[in-house]
């Protein structure tokens, strides 16, 4: 079963052949490489890098060796541990300019800033030896904003001046500056009737980028079409050409469901500058919300869409809902960011005000409604939507057979693993070292996925196999969404060994809720909105022992024999696991589809009162100017 339809997207009859896309989307894409290159080059050298064929890049990474291009080109071919040993060797064994640029390489990678990894806290040596733009971009990767314009302000050239410009934009963006004529939202009259008609504001969407986020905005407006609302769901002016897809489309509709790009050229996109992006996007929101006759702008994380919805909304006089998917600041902080930094401490600020300023707030677990209410949006404002399923995964269960054939995996084995984008919180290498533990032949260890520690964890399993352990570990990477529903139906026991950081403590996983809908007993982390899917209680990570929860097992954060023992337990335990499966199962049917998500947004609507981004008259909004 293909719950998601794969083949249903497709082009607007009356957008234009490939080649004239290419021409019209030619003036976005060439701006986006202008401002990589104002920055850092290495920027547009990382970006061009990632749209190469992986033979090709592999090969123009291993003939640039260890220099800068070496580490951005190793890196984009997806060998981050190679690309992070050559930046530590460059930085540790060159200096002054050669050393710089070995720098901005890694910053431009996300590699040696900071985040990512811990090589490079050399920037003293760096600032004294050469202050140069790209020392200013390191600084800016950071997180030190007004350092880095500090450090350009003692320059001078036109490469320069338009990276200030750049650096300006940004902290005008970062600060919420074009939310000052905002006020907060008021109790206002509520509307007659309902509110039929709804604009999302995303960052990305399919079938351009599959990922959580994604998948979640494709079940919300699939739920709310079949429910009888007219939706249609927007991406900032330039996506996906600024992503490299150049003969984009300026619509895909899927499912019946319309995502709209704004592609006009010269418009879009305003190179070097920030804040005027801002301005296009929110006249992009306000173009398309006029064009589909949206009577509420519902925009997702992060405060970009939010601000863009905000302008927009008190232009049309249209109520804004702003759906908190995560907390920008901390996934920043939790990949090694700074929280003192300017970029934390302005991205928090900003997220809060948008809250505030927003009719209603969403967000997906209690937890994350905890620190939206303490960060003192009124409580009455904040309505918990959590990740769900589509209704058919509940009742049709995909071939998890013909996956295992694909896969190599024989029939007979327990496979334990996981769906996931591989970053280092995910913990997914906790998962590989189990197996170790586990060491049995008849289990298997599964990782579907991608991201930045897929390269690391393949090594970590060869190195198993070289060690002849028992346990096989099979990482085929990232699979078609029919295809990562079918390894999940393949997974016997599901694991989510999330380490504790300030995101995952708040901010939910969507696999987990699949794997449920599939029938899958769920192993995971003892964290807080882990325990809330599964019906158990958080604990301290100290806690000595596994903790049965009504729909699954908690593990002690970290523990990596309590996870290897309940592993073992479950996997000789088949009633166990169909008891524990067919309990949570039961729980997504009754709560957690789409279809329920849709009621509850329709709630939300319902409740919305006019005007209320401003608290202004309707004849006070139609006076300010949208780039006010």
């Amino acid at each position: 079963m293909d719950v998601e339809r794969e083949a249903n997207s497709r082009p607007p009859a009356t957008d234009l052949p490939a080649g004239l896309r290419v021409l019209r989307n030619a003036p976005t894409a060439l701006s986006t490489l202008a401002i990589h290159l104002v920055r850092n080059p290495w920027q547009a050298a990382w970006v061009c890098g990632r749209l190469l064929p992986r033979p090709a890049l592999t090969a123009a990474a291993d003939l640039a060796g260890a220099t800068a291009l070496g580490i951005v080109l190793t890196a984009a071919s997806g060998r981050r541990d190679a690309a992070s040993c050559l930046l530590a060797v460059r930085v540790g064994t060159t200096r002054g300019r050669a050393r710089e640029r070995a720098l901005a390489a890694g910053a431009a990678t996300g590699l040696g800033t900071g985040v990512g990894t811990g090589v490079g806290n050399g920037m003293g040596a760096v600032e004294g030896e050469h202050p140069t733009a790209r020392t200013a971009y390191v600084l800016e990767t950071r997180g030190h904003l007004l350092e880095a314009r500090a450090l350009l302000a003692a320059h001078s050239g036109p490469l320069v001046r338009r990276h200030r410009r750049w650096l300006d934009g940004q902290t005008a963006v970062l600060r919420g500056s074009a939310l000052e004529p905002l006020t907060a939202p008021r109790q206002g009259r509520s509307r007659v009737g309902q509110r039929t008609s709804v604009l999302h504001v995303v960052t990305n969407a399919l079938p351009d980028v599959q990922a959580g986020y994604t998948i979640r905005t494709h079940g919300i407006l699939t739920a709310q079409q079949a429910s009888g609302y007219r939706v249609a769901a927007m991406t900032p002016p330039g996506h996906p050409v600024t992503r490299g897809r150049i003969a984009a489309q300026d619509k895909v509709t899927r499912d019946g469901v319309d995502y709209l790009r704004s592609l006009r050229p010269l418009v879009d996109v305003t190179p070097g500058a920030p804040d005027r992006s801002l301005v296009a996007h929110a006249e992009a929101v306000a173009l398309q919300a006029t064009a589909v006759g949206a009577e509420v702008i519902h925009a997702h994380s992060n405060h970009l869409n939010a601000q863009a919805a905000l302008i927009a909304g008190r232009r049309l006089d249209l109520p804004v809902v702003y759906e908190v998917r995560g907390f920008l600041e901390e996934t920043w902080r939790s990949r090694g960011g700074d929280p003192t930094s300017d970029f934390y401490r302005w991205t928090r600020a900003t997220e809060t005000r948008c809250m505030e300023l927003a009719s209603a707030v969403v967000t997906l677990s209690e937890g994350m409604r905890d620190e939206i209410v303490g960060r003192g949006i009124e409580p009455h404002r904040v309505h918990v939507v959590g990740n769900c399923v589509d209704d058919r995964l509940v009742t049709e269960t995909p071939d998890g057979a013909s996956a295992r054939r694909d896969l190599g995996i024989p029939d007979d084995a327990v496979v334990v693993g996981t769906v996931s984008t591989l970053n280092a919180y995910e913990g997914i290498d906790q998962l590989v070292a189990v197996a170790a533990l586990v060491d049995d032949p008849t289990v298997v260890v599964l990782v579907v996925g991608d991201g930045p520690e897929l390269d690391r964890l393949r090594t970590a399993a060869d190195r198993l196999q070289d060690k002849g352990v028992r346990t096989r570990v099979v990482l085929p990477g990232r699979l078609p969404r029919a295809g990562a529903l079918a390894a999940q139906a393949a997974i016997d026991i599901f694991c989510v060994p999330r380490r504790p950081t300030s995101v995952t403590a708040l901010v939910p996983p969507l696999k987990p809720v699949e794997a449920m809908a599939l029938g899958r007993p769920v192993v995971a982390s003892n964290l807080p909105p882990l325990a809330e899917l599964l019906g158990g209680t958080a604990a301290d990570a100290s806690r000595a022992l596994a903790q049965g929860a009504p729909r699954g097992v908690l593990v002690p954060v970290g523990d990596l024999a309590a996870l290897a023992a309940t592993i073992v337990d479950l996997a000789g335990d088949p009633a166990r696991r169909e008891a524990l499966g067919r309990a949570g199962r039961a729980h997504v049917a009754a709560r957690r589809t789409w279809a329920a998500a849709a009621r509850t947004y329709a709630g939300i609507y319902a409740s919305l009162d006019e005007g209320a981004t401003t608290g202004a008259t309707p004849a006070e909004h139609r006076a300010v100017r949208l780039a006010s």
